[in-house]
């Protein structure tokens, strides 16, 4: 038991860290253009609930960065010394 919750723990780090540089690197970066609307294009759809569909993206990989830090900050982080 202990051993599989030490390797949890210690593969937790690592996984909370992809996740993070990959939305740290989505949210603003590259991953815009896949959602970007073609502005020549009058079908497509600019807005989600009456926001830009840019900022919903951009909002959407933020909220992922802070699930991240609160799992961290839960799980990883303890007040006292091991």
């Amino acid at each position: 038991m202990t051993e599989e919750r030490s390797t949890n723990r210690s593969r937790l780090p690592a996984v909370l860290a992809v996740i993070f540089l990959i939305a740290l690197f989505m949210g603003p970066g590259p991953g815009i253009y896949l959602i970007n609307p073609d502005p020549g294009d009058p079908a497509t759809r600019r807005v989600v609930l009456g926001m830009p569909v840019v900022y919903v993206w951009a909002i959407s990989w933020f909220f992922v960065q802070l699930a991240v830090v609160v799992i961290a900050y839960f799980k990883l982080w303890s007040r006292q010394e091991d």
